[in-house]
């Protein structure tokens, strides 16, 4: 059995700095803005300035979680946590998704009980504190955007901030129309298709995030392609007891056994395989076991 060892374990530690640096100001921004937007919301009376400044906050303690994560994450491997601590990113990706969805129904269940009981909102002051809301959300969206592509717990919290951001452009319109038409109902109304909004990212990040707990194939991967790959390669007779997952963002791993022909060594076919799943697939963290080829079944297998 060789292990193949080739990820670039620096640029990951380094990508995950730079993100703990970003979540760290983003988390800031919010903080401060996230009691101005409360108290904005008390004033006016708006309920889409309320929710927007509930899951500003619920958007700290994600991030907060986001941030913990990646501060696990770049802690070395130790004897009991061989992988280190990079799963903790999903999981925090997993906890964030189901805070989204728990955010998104109290949202929609105030925005119903406000259809039965109008507001009076005061359009002005929601409107000030609703435009100030989205600057902050745009530059703390802008910041997280190039991360957010490539790693699950940056997009989770990514997520939080798209839909504060929603929030704040929803309230916005709600402020105007209510000034010029005092159309009050429009503040719940914006409010349910804020939570609808959420419910939908955070049903995409759920799905993602338990996909990689449940230790699927990484997206981008067709697991029965490199099988049939490996396959054509000289003096490969069989393949089995093949997996194909990742720990965490960018660290996808393989395990196979392979059987080779009775006439060679299989070290020389082992370097082959290698080779094809570092340059096709960008593997370079694989487990292969050669199987004694004198063998008619695997034992570990069975």
């Amino acid at each position: 059995m060789v292990h193949a060892h080739g990820i670039n374990e620096s640029n990951r530690l380094e990508q995950l700095e730079i993100n703990r640096k970003k979540l760290s100001l983003v988390l800031f921004l919010i903080l401060v803005f996230a009691g101005v937007e409360v108290v904005g919301g008390l004033i006016s009376n708006s309920l889409a300035l309320i929710s927007d400044a509930g899951h500003m906050v619920l958007d700290a303690v994600a991030i907060a979680l986001s941030l913990f994560a990646v501060h696990l994450s770049l802690k070395p491997s130790t004897a009991k946590n061989t992988y280190s601590f990079g799963r903790m990113e999903i999981v925090a990706a997993f906890i964030n998704g189901i805070t989204l969805m728990a955010l998104a129904g109290y949202i929609v269940f105030e925005a119903v009980q406000r259809f039965q009981e109008p507001p009076v909102i005061k359009g002005g002051i929601m409107l000030a504190v609703a435009v100030v809301g989205m600057l902050i959300n745009i530059i703390s969206a802008a910041m997280l955007w190039g991360s957010s592509h490539e790693n699950l717990n940056i997009k989770g919290a990514m997520f939080h901030i798209l839909g504060d951001l929603a929030g704040s452009v929803g309230a916005v319109i709600a402020a105007v129309i209510i000034i010029f038409t005092g159309f009050t109902l429009i503040d719940p109304v914006v409010s349910i298709l804020i939570g609808l909004l959420i419910i939908r990212s955070s049903w995409v990040l759920l799905k993602e995030s338990l996909h990689v707990l449940m230790e699927g194939v990484p997206k981008g991967y067709d697991s029965q392609e490199i099988v049939e790959k490996i396959k054509l390669i000289e003096d490969v007779v069989d393949v089995h007891d093949f997996h194909l997952w990742s720990i965490t963002t960018g660290v996808v791993l393989l395990t196979a056994h392979v059987q080779v022909s009775g006439n060679v060594s299989g070290v020389k076919t082992l370097q082959h395989i290698v080779e094809m799943l570092e340059n096709d697939y960008a593997l370079s963290h694989s487990t292969i076991q050669i199987e004694d080829p004198a063998m008619n079944v695997c034992s570990i297998c069975c």
